[in-house]
């Protein structure tokens, strides 16, 4: 047997947003090796409310379908490709070429309305709260606190006249906090677009919040796969919140800004990736 061989991802049944992070990193792990050719398997179940509605996240991803009774697979991997999880500068897999032609896949099939705001803000919640169930999750919560202290200064870099839309789940009254002693000129800016956990039919769902993500001019991560797919995907300028341990999100793309999760921080608010490796190489940090 002679390369190329085929690979393709499949097997997980989690979240779409871990899902389409694991087959990102096979499809970009593939563009970089010449012994491999990917092979698309279509997402077969998909939890948090959409194991009915499957086929229309496939179609929304866009990546056609490989498979079939003559396609052979050599290498099947489930949980993401561990060469571009590993790498702490994931621009070594997608370059502009792999981002291309992830994003053509994406905007090949009909999508829902551009995000109307300027900066999108996703705040992860549903299944992460900090009295929930599994320690994981648990660590995966970041508080009203820190978005009370960080969203201003992040805005503090934009134009006054940018509106911002915050995306979540749950009820107005769990982010009221967020706003505590803001000024009224910056709470008039603000958007709230909350769906329902595991609800796939209401007005912000899944496929709109995720498209809202992508077409902003400004998008802030959670700590979320979710959101790292995302970033990935959206053209513009993305924040990369700092501190995630899970694999496939740990490391930044290099044009994304840094979110420090610890005021405490040497690394400055806004530090472009690319730019925080060339201070670790210069000592800046010592």
């Amino acid at each position: 047997m002679t390369p190329p061989y085929n690979y393709t991802i499949r097997g997980k049944t989690d979240g779409f947003g871990a899902q389409y992070n694991a087959i990102l990193s096979g499809l970009a792990y593939c563009e970089h090796s010449p012994d491999y050719n990917y092979i698309h398997t279509p997402l077969k179940s998909v939890s948090h409310g959409w194991r009915d509605k499957t086929n229309e996240l496939n179609e929304f991803i866009g990546i056609p379908n490989g498979v079939g009774s003559n396609v052979k697979i050599h290498t099947s991997q489930r949980y993401g490709n561990k060469n571009v999880y590993s790498d702490r500068q994931p621009s070594n897999w997608y370059d502009e070429k792999t981002l291309a032609k992830i994003r053509g896949y994406y905007w090949s099939t009909p999508k829902p309305q551009n995000c109307e705001q300027d900066i999108a803000i996703h705040i992860r919640r549903g299944d992460v709260q900090p009295d929930g169930n599994g320690k994981d999750r648990r660590k995966r919560f970041t508080p009203n606190e820190f978005y009370n202290r960080k969203i201003p200064k992040v805005l503090s870099i934009y134009p006054e006249d940018y509106t911002i839309v915050i995306l979540s789940e749950g009820k107005m009254s769990e982010f009221e906090s967020i706003m505590d002693e803001w000024p009224p000129s910056l709470k008039k800016r603000i958007f709230w677009k909350l769906g329902t956990h595991c609800e796939n039919d209401c007005e912000f769902n899944l496929i709109t919040a995720f498209h809202q993500m992508v077409t902003a001019k400004v998008f802030v991560q959670s700590q979320s796969s979710l959101s790292y797919t995302a970033g990935i995907l959206n053209e513009n300028e993305v924040w990369f919140l700092s501190g995630n341990k899970n694999k496939g999100q740990r490391y930044p793309l290099d044009h994304w800004r840094l979110l420090e999760r610890s005021d405490s921080s040497k690394t400055e608010d806004g530090t472009t990736y690319a730019n925080h490796i060339k201070y670790l190489r210069e000592g800046k940090y010592n």
